[in-house]
Formats: C-alpha cells, structure tokens, sequence
C-alpha cells in the first residue's frame, strides 16, 4: 500500500503544480484591469486585446517613441531601422523599414508578438498578411496635434500603462503653455519652413509642422496651401516675406545666414537680411510622438529669443 503510495507522490505533486500555474494565470487575469479590450483603430477595424501585450512590434518610429515615453518599452519586442530614439530602441530586432513593402512579416512571426502597433496609410499590404498569420494588430494616424493625444491615450490603453500616457499628455500640454506664455501678446512672425532647396520645398496647412509653428506663436507662410509638401517658388517667398526661415538639421551647413545670403535673389527677404535662420530637429516635427510638443518650445525659443 505504501509502495502505491509512494508511486503515486510526484503525479500528485505534478497536480499540485498544475493547479498552482492554473491559480496563478487565473489571479494574473484578474490583475489586468481594463482586459479584454475592444476598440476601433483609425481603418474602422474592431480589434479586441485579450490581456495586456507583454510582446510588442512597432512599425513606426512615433509609435517607438511613444511606447517608450508610456513605460512600455519593457514589452517592445521587434521596432523598424527608422526607430533611433530612444537610444534604448537600438538593440530592439528590427523588422524591416517603414513603409510595407520592406516589412518581414516572416521576423515578426518568429518573434511571436502578441501585438502590432502600425500605420493605417502604409501598412495595408502588412495588415492582410497578418490577419492571415492570426497575428493582432492595431492601425493609429493622428494628422494633428489632438488626434496625436488620443493616440497616445489609445496606445497606453492598449499596453495597460493608461496612467503614464495621461502624463505623457498632460506634460506635452504643459510645454504647449509654456510656449504660448513666451509670445506674450507679441504680433506673431512670419516663418518659412525649408523642407528642401532644390526644388524649393515648404510644410503645407496640413502638416505637424505648420501646427508646431502656429503653437509656438508664429506663421506659417504657407499655411494656405492644401498640399502637405507644396513645391514654391522664390518670387512666391519673397512676396509672403518670412521673418524668419526654419530647417531641419539634415541640410547640415547649407542652413546658416551666410549661405543663404548667397542665394541669388534671398537677400530681399528679411529673415535673410537680419540673419534670422535656425535649425530643429527634424525629427521632433516629422513624428507624431511626445517630442511634438519639444519642437514647439525650441520654436517658439527661437522666435521669440528677446
């Protein structure tokens, strides 16, 4: 009897251990408060989160930023060659570039994700093959600065860290005021934003960029025009007259008064004439993250530097 007994101890303890892991899955359940979790993406799709990711890819170098600025970056398992920033995103996998077509749908199976994180305008090639693969994933494209809010409340309450996005929000808000106490009630100045030399490149109404420039208290000279990247003209430039003309850093020297007063014809603009040229990161104001709001301090510094 004894013997049996004893036989029978490690199938008993196997039970015991079964049950643990059972109890143990069960009460982890019970703690992810807000799961499961339906909600609509940006394509209209209904997509239902189970339980809170615990390995996430993104797609986007904003959503990176994002995820790690929400406390999420523990969970991130897979991010694109454009993701720099944070640092700590750099020796995430990489699954490709951004646009879709240079995607490895394959390397995000493999890293066995429970949640991609992607754009509604690039990825719809991706969202097809990973539906077929049974693999979650969940579209954002804010197109301004409140949408880019309530995506960021979205992606915390996807990734079970709401809190930290209701703070992200609310100090990107606050820097926002910061730049608008620095205008004062001063007349707002003109700005042109070189997005390229040759050919002569602007930011349209429709961009972070004009929004960014409206919010640190200027204007944008091209602000009336309907096409996110209009190509302009120097007798276009001249007649709007910026006050001040803004790049970003990847014209490297090119950006400095002395080349643009070299130009034939800039000198009859006054951001030329009274040397006010500057350079921003471009990537704070190409991205939809958190460093939105950076972009709009170090604008409205520049500016309104007296």
């Amino acid at each position: 009897m004894n013997r049996v007994l004893n036989m029978r101890k490690p199938q008993a303890l196997a039970f015991i251990i079964l049950l643990s892991f059972a109890a143990a899955g069960a009460l982890n359940a019970q703690t992810q408060p807000g799961f499961p979790l339906p909600m609509t993406d940006v394509l209209g799709r209904r997509v239902t989160v189970e339980a809170r990711p615990v390995r996430i890819v993104s797609l986007s170098p904003a959503v990176t930023e994002i995820l790690f600025a929400i406390g999420a970056g523990p969970q991130v398992v897979g991010v694109t060659e454009y993701c720099n920033y944070p640092p700590e995103a750099a020796v995430i996998a990489r699954v490709g570039g951004f646009s879709g077509i240079t995607v490895n749908v394959e390397q995000i199976a493999l890293l066995k994700s429970d949640l991609i994180i992607l754009s509604g305008e690039m990825h719809q090639r991706i969202i097809e093959l990973l539906d077929r693969l049974s693999i979650k994933s969940f579209a954002v494209e804010p197109r301004n600065f409140s949408e880019v809010y309530d995506t960021i409340i979205t992606i915390g309450r996807l990734t079970g860290n709401v809190e930290n996005a209701e703070r992200v929000v609310a100090e990107m808000k606050g820097k926002l005021g910061r730049a608008g106490m620095r205008r004062q009630g001063r007349e707002r100045p003109s700005v042109f934003w070189e997005l390229s030399p040759d050919p002569l490149m602007s930011a349209g109404k429709n961009t972070f960029i004009s929004e960014a420039i409206a919010l640190a208290g200027g204007r944008n000279v091209f602000d009336d025009m309907n096409g996110s990247w209009p190509t302009v003209s120097l007798e276009q430039l001249i007649v709007r007259a910026p006050q001040w003309i803004l790049a970003g850093d990847m014209l490297g020297k090119e950006v400095n008064p002395a080349v643009y007063a070299r130009r034939p014809g800039w000198s009859r603009i006054p951001a030329v004439r009274n040397g006010n040229i500057a350079v921003v990161n471009p990537d704070t104001l190409y991205r939809y993250g958190p460093r939105l709001a950076d972009a709009v301090l170090a604008i409205s510094e520049i500016i309104f530097h007296n």
